[in-house]
């Protein structure tokens, strides 16, 4: 080439196949880009800087980003932990046999009302109820230490998906708590939350709200046509539980009756403390002592819906009884978990 000198020539011909590769590898493939951002909820530029760097080899640009998702959600989350986290939600699944309750935490009522943080808790309710179904034992409670440790199916760790979403988020966030009952033979379970945020999630019916309700409710006798169907009916005990906040199931007493001195009391199935896992079996639930205040035993309280008569007579009037009763609201004091 006339004008060039060799060693010219050879370093124009060099910087030519910079230039090339360069414009190359910065173009990313537009549909994996769609794609990767929708699969893992990064941001563009950070798809396609995954693309750029693995050259538009889908599965390793995925696992990449993924793992310095992880990796920025850990730093943020070790930042952020002090931070106080009074909103969230409450999630609850279940099919009538079965059900689980659990509470996620954040900052602000904002994220709380944000896609990405309802996806989490949809995501981590589900997956609560797939670890705890593989028990055979009829309640359990876990607390969030408990939690961080358990494996979700696709192998991460609960504080492992919390740790990713608070990188993408940018708030504090936990898995406080969750609750599994599951129904006798002879008995069904209603669940309720308070305001519902929106229709359920899936086909699993994933209820979402700021307070939220389980009750197993048994038929005393077999009655041909009940007054109220038992699911209706268990919804209604809900949202007394929501609005009333009993403590305890207490005895129901007819007026004409006597009330002994000392009444064998049965009391909520959540433990006061919501300390690590607490099974039916260890009895710690129905033999705790009851609180003295009779507004705090669901059988005496004046019934939400209809206060001319108690919880303990609506019930009576149906042949029904409860069993158990889960209550949580979003961001309440636990007793005993600060003590952690």
């Amino acid at each position: 080439m006339r004008g060039f000198t060799k060693p010219g020539l050879w370093s124009f011909l060099q910087l030519s196949c910079r230039s090339f590769s360069v414009a190359v590898v910065e173009k990313a493939d537009k549909a994996m880009l769609s794609k990767l951002r929708k699969q893992t909820g990064i941001p563009f530029i950070n798809c396609r800087k995954a693309l750029i760097k693995f050259d538009n080899d889908f599965n390793q640009a995925k696992k990449w980003l993924l793992e310095e998702a992880q990796k920025e959600g850990w730093a943020k989350a070790t930042k952020l932990q002090t931070r106080p986290m009074s909103h969230g939600l409450v999630a609850v699944v279940g099919d009538g046999k079965k059900a689980t309750m659990i509470e996620v935490n954040c900052e602000t009522d904002f994220v709380a009302r944000n896609e990405k943080f309802i996806a989490l808790v949809s995501k981590l309710v589900q997956e609560c109820s797939i670890h705890f179904e593989k028990s055979q034992e009829k309640l359990i409670s876990a607390n969030k230490d408990v939690l961080s440790q358990v494996t979700s199916s696709d192998q991460s760790t609960f504080a492992d998906i919390v740790a990713l979403h608070i990188g993408s988020i940018g708030e504090n966030m936990s898995l406080r708590r969750a609750t599994y009952l599951r129904a006798d033979n002879d008995s069904v379970l209603s669940t309720y939350v308070h305001p519902s945020s929106g229709p359920n999630r899936s086909a699993k019916s994933i209820l979402l709200g700021k307070y939220g309700a389980i009750v197993e409710l048994k038929q005393k006798h077999k009655v041909d046509k009940p007054i109220m169907a038992l699911n209706e009916l268990g919804s209604h005990i809900c949202q007394h539980i929501v609005g009333m906040n009993p403590r305890a199931i207490g005895v129901y007493v007819p007026k004409e009756t006597k009330v002994p001195d000392k009444e064998e009391e049965v009391t909520s199935a959540v433990p006061k403390d919501d300390a690590g896992y607490n099974s039916d079996d260890s009895s710690d639930v129905d033999k705790s002592p009851s609180p003295d205040i009779e507004e705090e035993k669901l059988l005496q309280q004046e019934y939400l819906l209809d206060t001319s008569m108690t919880v303990g007579e609506f019930l009576c009037i149906n042949e029904v009884e409860v069993s158990h009763f889960v209550r949580y609201a979003c961001g309440e004091e636990l007793e005993g978990e600060n003590e952690q």
